[in-house]
């Protein structure tokens, strides 16, 4: 989580949050039941045998206990195992050889355990999700493809575009440098939860279960100043500075999560408030002004205005694809500007220029602080009759202009790295137009795919980036997101 005691309050510390939760266990009971199977007894195991992981985010240890200090990493959904050795009746475990993961190397420790009752004879087939997200650091956008199945190696459509704020690397711990970065790679979903807090409620959630409704700050833009709105969010905990609503409506939690082999429980929520708000809260976190006093980034969760996440809340399910990366932009298609500044779309996207999509939504209290908590869907809630009670249970309600025009960012140095828009975030390059450039390949935003791309050399940029997640993205691209040919980046600005 952002820490906002960084800068003190008399200074204006608005470190606006939000970020990495240190999760002790993202335990086996919450990974994403996407297969029911019922638990074995040992002595229906075969030693020798192979099985199959029936869970993601599945504990993998490296010794025969169930504290916390030897999870080596988390397997998952359909990762293969073979039983080595059954162990005696007093513990749950099982030694196991790793023959194939997608989120953990083979070779991670020289003795493996997992539990017994996520062993399957057979493979689960999970179904081939509509929709994934792909998360660009490098320019802080979220967006989201619908899925092109028609033929192999089809472009994908996307259908969501939106503003995000990543993990700051200007700051870290005294053991590392860029703690608080976000980490690239390939997660899915493995669970929403609506106005979530951190076990300890470090971060009060954004409203609790049988909380009286008045107690909610007000709209930040209810106020002279985006500034003095944004001050009215801070508040005291156990005598000490934090956030109110920090993780805001809704929080996707991804898996893998650990911080092994996994994306050190950087997860994707909304923030402080109101609809009304628009993208206020995001926006003040690229003021000038707003980097001199504090730094108002997270601590590796990538963060959205709270209308955006109740929409991907809607309409990403559980085990949603989500690929971090840092990438420079481009599209297929060539947008014409011509000389009176009028533009001539994509071709592809014709329909969607300065045309974005109404997606109403009512919030409601009902399933507060509940996985899979009720989203806030207009027509969901109208169609199900779901009581909407003013004073009780009725929160807000309004509508979001959902973006479905591809913008490709260009790189711009001339712009601060913190501005959201240099397109370059963590600064891996040194801006100049005749220093090489440490971006590898590029990400062609109406597509969703990528030409040549790699995650950016770990060592080379200096420790500015990190890598992880399941194994398929960490130093190849899957073929669902490969491309070829010719395409069109905008240009750089030194």
């Amino acid at each position: 989580m952002n820490n906002i005691l960084g800068k003190n309050r008399g200074k204006f510390a608005f470190s606006l949050l939000v970020a990495t939760m240190t999760l002790n266990a993202f335990a086996i009971s919450q990974a994403s039941a996407q297969v029911q199977i019922a638990a074995v007894e040992k002595n229906q195991l075969t030693v020798g045998k192979t099985y199959y992981i029936a869970a993601d985010n599945l504990n993998l240890r490296s010794s025969n206990s169930t504290a916390a200090g030897n999870i080596v990493g988390q397997l998952s959904m359909n990762d293969e195992v073979t039983v080595i050795s059954t162990l005696d009746g007093s513990t749950p475990l099982v030694q196991i050889r790793l023959i194939k993961s997608k989120s953990v190397p083979t070779n991670i420790a020289p003795q493996l355990f997992v539990s017994k009752d996520y062993l399957s004879e057979k493979p689960f087939t999970a179904p081939v999700l509509k929709y994934f997200v792909i998360q660009n650091v490098a320019t802080e956008k979220t967006r989201v493809y619908e899925r092109c199945t028609t033929y192999p190696g089809c472009p994908h459509k996307l259908v969501m575009e939106s503003d995000m704020v990543v993990g700051r690397n200007e700051e870290g711990t005294k053991s590392d440098r860029y703690a608080y970065m976000t980490w690239l790679g390939h997660s899915r979903i493995a669970t929403w939860v609506k106005f979530y807090s951190d076990g300890m409620q470090t971060y009060p959630s954004w409203y609790t279960a049988g909380q009286d409704l008045k107690t909610i700050p007000k709209p930040i833009s209810k106020n002279s100043s985006r500034v003095i709105g944004s001050r009215k969010w801070l508040t005291e905990k156990n005598g000490k500075d934090t956030v109110y609503g920090a993780f805001g409506w809704y929080a996707a939690k991804l898996s893998p999560a650990d911080d092994v082999n996994g994306v050190n429980s950087q997860w994707m929520h909304g923030t402080i408030g109101w609809g009304v708000d628009g993208s206020d809260a995001i926006d003040i976190t690229r003021g000038f002004f707003m980097n001199m006093f504090s730094n108002p980034g997270s601590h590796g969760c990538t963060r959205l205005e709270n209308r955006a996440i109740a929409f991907l809340r809607e309409n990403l399910p559980v085990g949603t694809d989500i690929y971090r990366v840092y990438a420079r932009e481009s599209t297929r298609e060539r947008q014409v500007i011509l000389s009176d500044d009028s533009v001539i779309p994509l071709t592809r996207y014709r329909d969607n220029y300065n045309n974005p999509m109404r997606w109403d939504y009512i919030l409601l209290t009902d399933g507060a602080q509940k996985s899979g908590g009720l989203s806030a869907d207009a027509t969901n809630i109208i169609n199900k009759a779901i009581p909407v009670i003013q004073g009780q249970n009725f929160l807000e309600q309004g509508s979001y202009m959902v973006d479905q025009y591809p913008t490709a960012y260009q790189l711009n140095y001339k712009n601060s790295a913190s501005s959201g828009k240099s397109g370059d975030r963590y600064r891996i390059d040194a801006g100049k137009s005749k220093e090489p450039t440490n971006f590898r390949g590029y990400f062609l935003v109406d597509e969703g795919r990528f030409i040549d791309y790699q995650h950016p050399d770990a060592r080379i940029v200096k420790g500015k980036v990190k890598i992880s997640g399941l194994i398929d993205f960490r130093t190849t691209v899957p073929e669902h997101l490969k491309a070829t040919g010719y395409h069109y980046p905008p240009n750089v600005i030194y």
